[in-house]
């Protein structure tokens, strides 16, 4: 097999980038413009030294998936960010169902999904690179496996307040001139944008360079009606983190004010903000809840990875006492607590045994996309709470953890796990799972 060659094949899966997933002999072939259960004929651009893997685009589809639409974005086909637009809703979230069984073997009782809504305009949080060259300004995305820049104007999944914003940045930059970085020459002005929208006509934007004097920030900063706050950042590291850091303030509010799940916290311009607050907030709510509703209680509850402290304000209505634990400057501030690794935290309550929170009733953790990991597993399995609620956007990590959790030098036993469809149009799940202590 090699590139130029064109094989028919059948989609099985998708990929997490959207590509139909076949076998072909030996080998795995990712296919560009296939949905699970098609077949095409495929030409292979891509073939691996390496392991058995080749890439390729349908250049033929032999038969349709009864869910294949239309995609309603013009941008699709260019922009990554939303793989599963050609998929109508109840066909994404009969797809993630089959997938969590079938890739992780996680077993849900159900998929929860906003009861309104077509699956667009629901990110309040929105990064984007600029790119393009002086009075042509574009914000958009890297292809994938490339430093080309996919045009986003518009983008259908975006707050409108967002893309409210993120027109006018375009308009007023192109009409100063503003000189977007070029990555590969590293040379330039404005880097990347940062959209932040409370859903009421409040947007905090942050602009970041890659050097800390910039000929055209602050001019352009006071050109802009749209966002209540315009904020500054650096970032001159190389690679695709779209973080700035460095951060001074340039005009207005510097921070905005939502509510997630009734409760309500502050947002500022390097904070993190979950991209569909609505819909997270419902596996927010299961978080701190039992499996059929119920709401635990007690002493003691520790909050890991706490964030900007939404779990903990719930926890602290049924709970004498409620730990938290968060490790990002921003957002232990607004927690009152020193920053600090989840490990450290662990280790010295562990290292106290007769402390109040060596036997918590409840350890809730929402860690990142790696997961609790081996170590933080070890002590949780030590700590042994009476309860454990885990919530993960990724389900690999999250098998993971269950498997050092519940298996034979575990201590917990899994009662149940669920699923939220936060990102549609993207294969991104979030999962809630619950386990007790054996």
């Amino acid at each position: 097999m090699k590139p130029g060659d064109t094989i028919t094949v059948m989609a099985k899966t998708l990929s997490r980038h959207g590509d139909g997933v076949a076998h072909h002999g030996d080998y795995e072939i990712h296919v560009g413009g296939l949905l699970p259960g098609e077949t095409g004929d495929v030409e292979l651009d891509y073939v691996s030294k390496q392991r058995p893997r080749a890439h390729g685009n349908a250049v033929r589809r032999r038969n349709t998936h009864p869910g294949r639409r239309a995609a309603p974005c013009s941008h699709h086909g260019r922009c990554n960010g939303c793989p599963l637009m050609e998929m109508d809703l109840s066909s994404q979230h009969e797809l993630k169902r089959q997938e969590l069984a079938r890739e992780y073997d996680l077993e849900i009782d159900r998929l929860v999904v906003l009861e309104e809504g077509d699956g667009l305009h629901y990110r309040w949080s929105a990064k984007r690179v600029v790119d393009g060259e002086a009075g042509a300004l574009v914000l958009g995305s890297y292809m994938r496996g490339t430093h080309n820049v996919a045009d986003m104007s518009g983008c259908l999944v975006d707050h409108p307040d967002i893309v409210r914003c993120a027109q006018e940045l375009v308009e007023q930059a192109n009409a100063m001139r503003v000189e977007p970085y070029d990555e590969l020459g590293e040379h330039g002005d404005l880097r990347y944008v940062w959209f932040k929208t409370d859903g009421r006509g409040q947007v905090l934007l942050t602009l970041i360079t890659s050097e800390p004097t910039s000929p055209s920030v602050r001019a352009l900063a006071e050109r802009l009606t749209v966002p209540a706050g315009v904020a500054w950042g650096v970032n001159s590291t190389r690679g695709n983190d779209l973080r700035g850091t460095s951060l001074r303030p340039i005009r207005g509010s510097q921070s905005l004010t939502l509510d997630i799940a009734g409760v309500e916290f502050h947002c500022g311009p390097l904070g993190f903000l979950q991209p569909n607050p609505t819909a997270i907030a419902m596996a927010y709510h299961d978080l701190v809840h039992v499996p059929a509703g119920g709401v635990p209680h007690g002493r003691v509850a520790l909050d890991l990875y706490a964030g900007a402290g939404v779990t903990t304000a719930l926890l602290r209505e049924r709970f004498a006492q409620v730990l938290p634990c968060e490790s990002y400057p921003e957002s232990a501030r607004q927690l009152g607590i020193e920053p600090q690794l989840v490990e450290e935290f662990l280790a010295r309550i562990l290292g106290n045994p007769r402390g109040p929170a060596r036997h918590p009733d409840l350890v809730v953790a929402n860690p990142p996309r790696g997961g609790l990991g081996p170590t933080v597993c070890s002590q949780l399995n030590q700590l042994h709470g009476s309860r454990l609620h885990l919530m993960s956007c990724n389900p690999r990590s999250l098998r993971d953890d269950l498997n050092r959790l519940t298996g034979p030098d575990g201590a917990y036993r899994l009662i149940r796990t669920r699923a939220f469809d936060t990102l549609p149009q993207t294969a991104h799940i979030e999962l809630v799972a619950w386990l007790v202590g054996k």
